[in-house]
């Protein structure tokens, strides 16, 4: 079985936006007004925000014209903290998803699969984040943690990255090549494109669902359930990181800076189904953001948090305590 489609249109954007040279500015303050702005941009943890943008819509156009059995259904993204106190407290989050409504299907032969296993694989071309740092021993440890975690019953095997061109949602290679692809840090433009405009300088991190299903013959897509479980059948997962952003390895996370293991953790837990959660404000008289309860898939990136707390574990466990039975 092959998959090699290609939305040609979304492909030369991504071979341009590659061209060009790119910096990373320091994110900086903004004002309530702009952040709150940002927020319904590019995506605060929502259920609306969770639906695929127009870029996004318009791939699953070109899925559905190229006859694919699968779609991008979300983008979950990971935010950055950018926020002043200008109003007495504003509630930019209140989520409570836990868990996404796709999942995986052991030993589904339509995304290949390794039996029970869940394999990974990060693509060399972008493994640099920041031009310098190699981020992949980051991105290792966040799914070693994830393993090891309470609950912990999905083998999750990396693979090696064989040179093919990975991505389901700029390709011209094989998005099959494992269920979890990190494609990588890629310039803020692009997040622009594809999640909107805005999303270059609030969007740390992204991870896209694809899951399986049928178009008909008015390109709309039903997604199938073929283990009864009343989710949806996730295809693959693909995480990318905002190289705009000034990046490092050391556990440092502030206004300007960002840990890549934090991003990686929050993202790839995304990528084994969990969903955002916990309530967001900024508070006036202190001018700090303030967070119930603290977590590392709370939607904005608030801190160095490299493992799971309490609600990460016990929405793991739900699900995975069972895995591979359903």
């Amino acid at each position: 079985m092959t998959r090699r489609l290609v939305p040609l249109c979304l492909l030369a954007v991504f071979t341009m936006a590659c061209n060009e040279a790119t910096t990373s500015p320091e994110p900086g303050d903004a004002s309530v007004a702009e952040s709150q702005a940002l927020f319904k941009k590019v995506g605060a943890a929502t259920p609306a925000a969770q639906k695929a943008s127009a870029h996004l819509q318009q791939l699953n156009d070109q899925l559905a014209q190229a006859g694919a059995d699968y779609a991008v259904a979300r983008a979950e993204l990971a935010l950055s903290p950018k926020a002043g106190p200008d109003q007495a407290l504003i509630v930019f989050a209140n989520d409570r998803m836990l868990r996404l409504n796709s999942r995986w299907v052991p030993g589904d032969a339509r995304r290949f699969a390794d039996g029970a296993n869940l394999t990974h694989l990060y693509y060399q071309a972008f493994a640099l984040a920041n031009g310098s740092i190699d981020s992949e021993p980051a991105i290792d440890a966040s799914f070693e943690t994830w393993a090891a975690a309470q609950c912990g019953n999905v083998p999750l095997v990396k693979r090696a990255d064989q040179g093919v061109f990975p991505s389901a949602v700029f390709f011209g290679g094989d998005p099959f090549v494992a269920d979890i692809v990190t494609l990588g840090f890629l310039p803020g433009l692009i997040f622009d494109l594809v999640l909107g405009d805005g999303a270059a300088e609030g969007v740390l991190g992204v991870t896209f669902t694809f899951v399986f299903g049928s178009f008909d013959a008015d390109g709309n897509f039903t997604p199938s359930d073929i283990d009864n479980n009343g989710l949806e059948d996730t295809a693959l997962k693909e995480v990318w990181y905002n190289d705009d952003f000034a990046w490092n390895t050391d556990g440092v996370t502030d206004i300007d800076n960002t840990d890549i293991e934090t991003v990686a953790f929050h993202e790839n837990g995304h990528a084994l189904e969990l969903g955002h959660f916990g309530k967001i404000a900024i508070n006036a008289s202190s001018g700090m953001l303030v967070v119930s309860p603290r977590a590392a898939m709370n939607a904005i990136i608030l801190g160095t948090l490299r493992s799971p707390l309490g609600t990460d574990n016990s929405s793991f466990c739900g699900n995975w305590a069972k895995w591979p039975n359903r």
